[in-house]
């Protein structure tokens, strides 16, 4: 896997593994999908490798070991991974007391050349696992590193804050969006729209390079309210809303937000407009999270918004 952007940061996080500390603790902050767990991979590899050059040598054994966990986890390979990297994987699941135990275990074993604690999307910590890290970060295992990786640092402990240093990861550029998918082997006609709803990060082109269709649907959805002169279209794109999982449905609102954004942007909505649109996404996200007819959603939807553009439309 190779690394794409993030080259202040690159920089930042090499100056800190040069002052050789006994232990250090980091947080990586910023958007989810814009490569902060690949990044503290490759910075567990510039501290276990053997010869300490740049971000890993990658041909010493540490070096190796480490390419084996991030090929196990990005291509789903079945190397030997090293054996002195603990990582904590979270979605939306919450990270409980019990797999924070598993760390400090981890971390207590002797090792000459180091140990590595990475906890992805660390904001899933309870209040249990929470207190049960900041004690550790008090007083961490020496020849350690633990880095913790989060989209909102404001949901984690004041006082775990206060413990570690913190990186601030920057949005992807859309250059940089595309040399990751085109290294991903998506083709050059895909790329455009990809890029356009991807709001500087992975996740939405990810998502829909596994559901194309989904993103279809939500630019005729888009199209409808832009331009409300056909509003019949929205009925027949409701009842195959109706058909759709929730986290398909959900998906579908979080590409039109990015799709009006972009409309906004260019003029063909105004800013009134967009903050209805916004209390109107918010409402009905959180209306399919309840359960209620997804029909009926979209519906309203649609209808509330397109009075709204009628209206700015006459003036």
């Amino acid at each position: 896997m190779k690394i794409v952007g993030h080259r202040k940061e690159k920089e930042l996080i090499k100056k800190l593994l040069d002052k050789n500390y006994d232990s250090l603790s980091l947080l990586f902050e910023g958007k989810d999908c814009i490569g902060k767990k690949l990044f503290a991979l490759y910075t567990a590899r510039a501290y276990l490798c053997e010869k300490k050059e740049g971000f890993g040598c990658g041909e010493c054994k540490d070096c190796r070991l480490v390419n084996n966990t991030i090929s196990n986890i990005y291509e789903g390979t079945n190397l030997t991974p090293h054996y002195n990297i603990k990582l904590i994987q979270s979605e939306s699941r919450e990270i409980k007391i019990d797999q924070i135990r598993e760390i400090i275990e981890f971390l207590q074993l002797k090792s000459e050349k180091g140990k590595v604690v990475i906890i992805e999307k660390a904001e899933n910590m309870n209040i249990e696992s929470s207190n049960a890290l900041l004690k550790t970060l008090e007083e961490p295992p020496s020849n350690s590193l633990i880095i913790l990786t989060t989209s909102n640092q404001a949901k984690l402990l004041p006082t775990i804050l206060s413990r570690l240093k913190k990186i601030k990861f920057r949005n992807l550029s859309d250059e940089e969006i595309r040399e990751i998918l085109t290294l991903k082997g998506v083709n050059e006609e895909k790329l455009d729209n990809l890029i356009k709803i991807a709001d500087g990060s992975l996740c939405l082109p990810l998502i829909i390079l596994e559901n194309e269709n989904l993103y279809r649907y939500a630019k005729d959805i888009s199209n409808l309210i832009i331009n409300p002169k056909h509003p019949e279209g929205i009925f027949s794109l409701a009842n195959s809303f109706e058909n759709l999982e929730v986290q398909q449905a959900v998906l579908v609102f979080d590409i039109i937000y990015n799709l009006l954004s972009k409309a906004l942007i260019s003029g063909n909505i105004n800013p009134d407009m967009f903050e209805m649109f916004i209390k109107e996404y918010k409402l009905a996200r959180d209306a399919l999270l309840k359960g209620v007819k997804k029909k009926l959603i979209l519906l309203g939807f649609y209808f509330r918004l397109t009075d709204e553009v009628k209206r700015w439309k006459q003036f």
